[in-house]
């Protein structure tokens, strides 16, 4: 590597020395001011306020920085009253979630539909027993709302005098009126969430038991309803039949005109005119043909 040049190894000695007394003086000058802080805080020591601020500046940079419009809509939780219920987070005090004028216990019932046992009594001959086995141990459920005491154990033996029907299968298999089924005095009936859609009406569910008794004292025992029943498939097909044949008369008719207007267009009808035949005083003639029966009349000069 060549040497350099006496005049740049001066130049670049005097920048040296220079960098040197920048960075020196850079540093007593801090030196200084970190001195002048210490003296200040030492004699009038700062407030309580400026410690907060400062503090809270320290640990929350960023407040300054604002959302976007669109996320401005956010829930805050306080963090403090949160605890580990093993199955998600959820606050300590839930009645500030609940609707206006009701309690806790009474939101758990309503979500959870929960049928209350009434306590049994001391005596066992009060207490309500299963038609079957004499159980007490009966669905209050079904006791409630059908007033039928029957245990979970029969009931799930006996699924065809215990089971519940729909509004459908009551119309249709035991040919039950809507205001029949809808009078609650007539036949009490259970409501349950469309399984459907949940915008749907709630379904209807009636016992089964009780919807053969009024079906068979409506129709005259199970004979008399199987009697309506074929009644009505009878009727119902007859007027299937009925309208068949309008149908298929109004097909043939229609076939008929079109066949007939087909033959018309196809073939040419030549007038065969009869005598000619003069009217008095009138100077005209007349024309008829003898196939169509059409007339003509024309002028005599």
């Amino acid at each position: 590597m060549p040497a350099l040049p006496p005049e740049q190894l001066a130049r670049i000695e005097e920048n040296r020395a220079k960098a040197r007394e920048r960075l020196a003086a850079r540093a007593e000058a801090k030196a200084q001011e970190a001195a002048n802080r210490d003296a200040e805080s030492a004699t009038s020591g700062p407030s309580g306020n400026e410690l907060n601020l400062r503090d809270a500046s320290r640990k929350r940079p960023y407040d300054s920085i604002k959302p976007a419009k669109k996320f401005t809509n956010y829930i805050e939780y306080d963090l403090s009253k949160i605890k580990d219920s093993k199955g998600g987070f959820m606050p300590d005090d839930d009645t500030n979630q609940l609707p206006e004028g009701m309690t806790l216990e009474e939101w758990k019932k309503k979500q959870q539909r929960i049928v209350i046992e009434p306590q049994r009594a001391i005596n066992p001959d009060d207490n309500p027993k299963c038609f079957e086995c004499q159980s007490v141990d009966i669905d209050f459920e079904l006791f409630k709302v059908f007033k039928c005491r029957v245990c979970r154990a029969c009931k799930a033996k006996f699924p065809e005098k215990y089971s519940l029907l729909t509004k459908t299968e009551c119309r249709e298999d035991y040919l039950l009126t809507d205001p029949e089924l809808r009078d609650d005095e007539l036949m009490p009936h259970l409501e349950r969430p469309n399984p459907h859609k949940t915008t749907y009406n709630n379904m209807m569910l009636y016992l089964r038991y009780q919807v053969e008794e009024f079906a068979f004292k409506k129709w005259g025992g199970a004979e008399g309803l199987d009697k309506e029943f074929e009644r009505r498939v009878a009727l119902r097909k007859e007027k299937k039949d009925r309208k068949f044949a309008d149908k298929l008369k109004e097909m043939r008719k229609r076939t008929r005109t079109e066949t007939w207007n087909k033959r018309l267009d196809r073939l040419e009808h030549r007038h065969t005119w009869g005598p000619e035949t003069r009217l008095p005083n009138k100077g005209v003639s007349m024309r008829k043909c003898t196939e169509c029966g059409i007339e003509t009349e024309e002028i005599i000069f």
